[in-house]
């Protein structure tokens, strides 16, 4: 039975074989169909509020989930280059006929030690802001005091969100260097709140409230069929016990229904 290490490397060398034939069959240029079928990533409102107490110092975590509600994979191939020592993530776009119409650099593959497997940059950017209103209309104010937080992702395939996906197995799951990453199609990949870097600092928090506002593919590196629906938030009540210690409470959240609000989903 092929592990799953050996089996991500087998998917990889199958499907870079098949995009070299596929070049050959074209000249040497990369292959050219119908219209491309694009990603939208969006996020789910972030849920699952802590507070973790380091050292004299506040966190907040939260769990965050970014989906691909589009027509086709968020679909990411390594390319290595020796000279520079560095990674490059090509976007591979297709059309409903499986041809290739879009492959273009678009991100960095970076390794990262917390978590002990390689990431894309550019994918997120949390941010906790102060609020202009109850935490119920969405009147949104400034960053509060610096806490914003671009983020690196494994992008994997976690949860089913659209049962009329393309498909119901999960397409991207590991977090190699010489494999895809992505999110398929009516898929999402979600980070539990005790993973590192799920947490921005509120020790300076004064008792109000807040907004914890998530934005996937926040400098649109990655090419989508809408950027306008990338972002989602939950505002959250901050409160001091006796003692001086914070405790948070979700108060409401961005529009959403179903998954999208978080709140269904388990934590993973």
């Amino acid at each position: 039975m092929l592990t799953r290490r050996r089996l991500a490397l087998a998917v990889a060398a199958v499907s870079i074989a098949g995009l070299a034939l596929a070049a050959i069959a074209s000249g040497g240029k990369s292959p050219t169909g119908g219209a491309g079928l694009y990603p939208d990533l969006q996020t789910a409102a972030p849920h699952h509020f802590t507070v973790q107490n380091t050292q004299q110092h506040e966190y907040l975590r939260f769990s965050n989930l970014i989906v691909n509600l589009g027509a086709g994979d968020l679909r990411l191939r390594p390319e290595h280059d020796l000279a520079t020592n560095t990674t490059t993530g090509y976007q591979e776009i297709f059309d409903a006929s499986g041809n290739m119409v879009v492959n273009k650099p678009v991100s960095e593959f970076v390794f990262h030690p917390a978590h002990n497997h390689w990431h894309l940059d550019q994918v997120a950017l949390f941010e906790i802001r102060t609020a202009n209103d109850d935490g119920r209309g969405g009147n949104i104010g400034p960053v509060f005091s610096g806490e914003s937080q671009k983020t690196t992702f494994c992008l994997i395939d976690v949860i089913q969100i659209d049962t009329n996906s393309p498909t119901t197995d999960r397409t991207y799951w590991d977090c190699f260097p010489d494999a895809h990453q992505g999110i398929s199609a009516g898929w999402g990949d979600q980070y539990h709140h005790a993973t590192p870097g799920q947490e921005l600092e509120i020790t300076d928090a004064k008792p109000a409230v807040y907004y914890l506002v998530s934005t996937a593919n926040e400098e649109q590196a990655f090419l989508e069929s809408d950027y306008t629906n990338n972002t989602a938030w939950t505002s959250f009540k901050v409160t001091r016990d006796s003692k001086g210690n914070a405790k948070v409470a979700e108060v409401a959240k961005s529009p959403c229904s179903g998954d999208m609000c978080g709140i269904q989903l388990p934590n993973r």
